[in-house]
């Protein structure tokens, strides 16, 4: 009993400093990248996007081709195109990335990958689905302290920025938290009212839910 209990103390113990080292080897790669994509946006009103895109050359490649279409009369209402929106992206180290997203009360900011996978999640967030331009848009990202982990700690009011490739910037206000079911993908993506924006989420520790935060675009933004 003494030595099984010794042995779950151990593995408790290197479980904890692997987590801890992929942590910071994720928190080291980020920023790499958080670095690099700031050279390359730039500090411009966006409507001369047009024109910077074209001076940075980027590629266009969508995410996971994954669009919940929005309530037809919603729609019409809000002028919302119901076309699929691709996110422009620019290349870094045979990646693409859509931009950087700011945790104003948090002191987090991080790049994020334009279309996700286990791979990409070890890097940096990714565009699991949606866009800014749908009011659609979900990041997701691992529960890495250095990453999504603290979002739990986003209250009611605190502000998110995405800052897309072309200088573009998002401002949203957390609207609430959210503990979703790891199996239930549709109430993830369900946005039939309207209420949000943008969500991001990211893993429980035990992995059985997804601590999901809803956010609205700023009017005035």
């Amino acid at each position: 009993m003494v030595i099984s209990g010794i042995l779950l103390i151990l593995s408790a113990v290197l479980l904890c400093l692997h987590n801890y080292n992929e942590s910071n080897k994720a928190f080291r790669n980020s920023q790499v990248a958080l670095n690099e994509l700031k050279n390359l946006i730039p500090e411009i009103p966006s409507e001369n996007v047009s024109t910077i895109e074209k001076e940075l050359e980027f590629e266009i490649k969508s995410g996971n081709n994954v669009f919940e279409e929005f309530d037809e009369k919603y729609n019409e209402e809000k002028n919302i195109s119901t076309e699929k929106v691709e996110m422009p992206s620019v290349q870094l180290d045979g990646r693409y990335y859509c931009g950087y997203i700011t945790l104003t009360s948090l002191g987090i900011e991080l790049p994020v990958l334009n279309g996700w996978n286990y791979t990409n999640l070890n890097i940096a967030p990714c565009c699991y689905e949606g866009s800014p331009q749908t009011h659609d848009f979900i990041i997701a990202a691992h529960n890495y302290n250095s990453h999504f982990g603290q979002i739990h700690y986003l209250g009611e009011g605190d502000e998110i920025i995405f800052t897309d490739i072309s200088g573009q910037k998002y401002r949203y206000t957390v609207m609430y938290t959210e503990y979703i079911d790891g199996y239930n993908t549709d109430q993830m993506s369900e946005n039939k009212d309207s209420s949000w924006d943008l969500t991001l989420f990211t893993c429980t520790l035990n992995g059985q839910s997804r601590v999901t935060v809803r956010a609205k675009l700023d009017e005035n933004n």
